[in-house]
């Protein structure tokens, strides 16, 4: 019986090898390796298949401000293996700010770059959950400062305590100190960031320089008719 592979070129080893001038065998790293890790990446991302379908393609452009937002987010990704910027999205609920975020992460997983998606609330939860245990409690809070690329959705929604407070504040000053890149999405605006925590606020801030978009002038998206 024929072998089945997935991929014809390499057998499935990876690599492809050949003879150089010399007579050498020579192994080359085939595309399919890229193709798998990027599927590795997107499966390990932590995003339902729905959000997963927020894309660039999907994202809706129905006013200007949309389209610049998207077109900033579009050239954030396509600079990020030089630049590894930080981006955050403001504003009121229904415009838009998930969907950008995700699609951001999307193309940043197509680019073969690791992200990990974190709603605010349900990782707040989780932490709470195991912050008695010391070797879970690091195990889970390390998922969210050594991803290579974090978005955190909703940031501040609900209601928060110290606790919470904590718990960001170690998440984004371990990744500020490390550089590692954030995605922040939050319906507060940066003066209500501040109240809260400025300490926090002014890493983001530093972290995200140009790559701040506000939807404050966004309709509800949520609200119109076929949305």
């Amino acid at each position: 019986m024929a072998i089945e592979y997935q991929c014809k070129k390499c057998r499935d080893l990876g690599y492809i090898f050949q003879e150089d001038e010399k007579g050498y065998t020579v192994a080359t790293p085939c595309e399919c390796i890229e193709k798998r890790q990027i599927k590795e990446k997107l499966e390990g991302c932590g995003l339902t298949d729905s959000f997963k379908k927020k894309t660039f393609s999907t994202f809706k452009t129905d006013t200007e401000h949309q389209k610049q937002a998207k077109l900033r987010a579009m050239s954030y990704c396509k600079k990020f293996k030089e630049e590894k910027g930080s981006f955050l999205l403001t504003g009121n609920p229904g415009t838009g700010k998930t969907h950008l975020g995700i699609a951001i992460m999307m193309q940043l997983v197509n680019q073969n770059v690791g992200c990990r998606y974190a709603e605010y609330i349900s990782l707040i939860m989780r932490l709470k959950q195991c912050c008695m245990d010391p070797i879970n409690y690091n195990k889970e809070i390390n998922e969210y400062k050594n991803c290579t690329v974090l978005f955190l959705d909703d940031l501040l929604k609900g209601q928060t305590s110290e606790a919470d407070r904590k718990y960001i504040y170690e998440i984004i000053n371990y990744r500020y100190m490390t550089e590692k890149s954030i995605i922040v999405s939050t319906e507060k605006s940066l003066n209500e960031l501040m109240d809260y925590d400025a300490a926090i606020t002014s890493r983001i801030i530093e972290m995200c320089g140009k790559n701040i978009i506000d939807f404050k002038n966004v309709p509800n998206m949520r609200l119109q008719k076929g949305v």
